[in-house]
């Protein structure tokens, strides 16, 4: 069965689509899209349940939905002996294990002869993208019932286990120190990078907010920008540190002397090229790359240490709850350390 042409951004055209056929095309769709393991369709098939049916409806944020895409990409490749219909007894669990233990080679392989880009990562998931791999299989699930073709729930009682080492103990590997920020910015000979490095450390912006950031959603005179459609597609204001507003309006001029300060802040695009840009002056600067993401944590750490405030590291980095601030609490050793310095 094939779909008439829709919009390729509006989810909501598409899920129309599928409303329109009925119980039973619905449901030969589904059944035929699982028999021939088409990821397309079965894409189609889920993020139609997800904007109809889940949690934040039309409101699912870009960035969730190409991570579930993703997880359905990676479910049906190493599932490659399973009926997705009638799936074995043990299949969700033993899923989740291998996504554990770092066995996910048929994946590995297929991105590496595809297209040009960042390589996956090797070896264990954290546990975080366990459970986002999770989510995304457990939505298929919800779609293939939701279209007649299954009864089958592989994923229900599934758990992704406990994590054996302590946050506070590899934290300090995906933060950047300090020192470290010092050396990227010292070391940062293009104003873009300038930028690009404090959007992340000073701003605690992710790397989806750092690529939609607009010059009209910048007051420099005021020290904030508007994040639109955020993590949880939120809206909020982030203030400006002296020294991001200032590599910003440097970085604006720049562009308006070159006929270009309009439209996006950062002329990067991807977030692969944004991933290359970072690690490129890590290796430079001889700072160890840890990530675009780490810059964020690196924002929360200063915030929290500077203040010992929670509730400031919330508001600044636009944590839902007060919970997934604690982590900086928590990283923090050297108040531990000068805890125990003073024992006889």
């Amino acid at each position: 069965m094939t779909l008439a042409a829709a919009d390729p951004r509006d989810p909501l055209a598409r899920a129309e689509q599928l409303h329109l056929w009925g119980e039973a095309a619905l449901r030969r769709y589904a059944v035929e899209a699982a028999g021939q393991r088409d990821v397309e369709k079965l894409w189609r098939l889920t993020e139609a349940h997800l904007t109809l049916h889940g949690a934040s409806g039309v409101a699912t944020s870009r960035h969730t939905l190409r991570a579930y895409r993703r997880g359905v990409v990676e479910l049906v490749s190493l599932w490659a002996g399973e009926s997705l219909l009638r799936p074995a007894r043990d299949a969700g669990p033993l899923y989740v294990q291998r996504l554990r233990a770092g066995d996910r080679e048929p994946v590995l392989s297929q991105v590496e002869e595809g297209r040009r880009g960042r390589r996956p990562k090797r070896g264990p998931l954290a546990p975080a993208t366990v459970e986002l791999r999770l989510a995304a299989a457990r939505s298929l699930y919800d779609a293939l019932r939701w279209a007649g073709a299954t009864e089958a729930d592989p994923f229900r009682d599934v758990r992704t286990g406990r994590d054996t080492n302590r946050e506070e103990d590899v934290a300090g590997l995906k933060v950047y120190t300090e020192v470290e920020l010092i050396e990227l910015l010292g070391r940062a000979d293009e104003p873009e990078d300038r930028v690009l490095v404090l959007l992340g450390a000073h701003a605690g912006l992710r790397v989806s907010e750092m690529l939609a950031l607009r010059w009209d959603e910048v007051d420099v005179g005021g020290r904030e920008l508007l994040v639109r459609a955020g993590k949880g597609n939120k809206t909020a204001l982030v203030q400006l540190t002296p020294r991001l507003a200032f590599e910003l309006e440097h970085w604006r001029r720049v562009r308006l002397a070159a006929g270009d300060g309009e439209g996006h802040v950062l002329r990067l695009r991807s977030q692969y090229g944004l991933y290359r840009r970072l690690k490129v002056l890590c290796q430079r600067t001889e700072v160890r790359f840890k990530g675009v993401h780490a810059l964020r944590h690196a924002a929360g750490t200063k915030l929290y240490r500077q203040t010992g405030d929670l509730g400031q590291v919330q508001d600044h980095l636009r944590h839902a709850t007060l919970d997934m601030a604690r982590r900086y609490a928590r990283s923090d050793r050297r108040k531990l350390r000068g805890s125990l310095d003073t024992w006889e």
